[in-house]
């Protein structure tokens, strides 16, 4: 049934069904596989790594890290400017856009304190 023959059917297929049956692979449906858009990249623990990002950030903050962005200010100015050219970075980096949202906050984090 996978031919152009049927297609009218995978146009018709809901997003998430056609992912799991097409694109996800043998990855485990709880798993986030590496197809950008992955519906499981919620269920991936993003929320775990931003806590435990902004936690060493705040360590390094207080050992006076050498960041470009040591300013309040300046650090959530680059965070904004980061966040609204996120595209932008994973298109340069040769990367898909991670499907969750936790992930991308994880990577501004971070990027924020470099960031002009």
């Amino acid at each position: 049934m996978r031919d152009a023959a049927h297609y009218e059917v995978f146009e018709g297929m809901h997003y998430v069904c056609f992912h799991y049956e097409f694109e996800h692979g043998d990855t485990d449906v709880d798993a986030e596989c590496p197809a950008g858009g992955c519906p499981s990249a919620s269920l991936a623990g993003g929320r775990d790594n931003v806590i435990a990002t902004a936690r060493e950030l705040a360590l390094e903050a207080a050992g006076g890290a050498p960041w470009q962005n040591a300013t309040l200010h300046d650090y959530l100015d680059a965070l904004g400017a980061w966040l609204a050219d996120s595209g932008g970075y994973y298109k340069n980096s040769d990367r898909v856009p991670p499907g969750n949202g936790w992930d991308v906050m994880n990577d501004a984090l971070r990027a924020a304190t470099q960031h002009r």
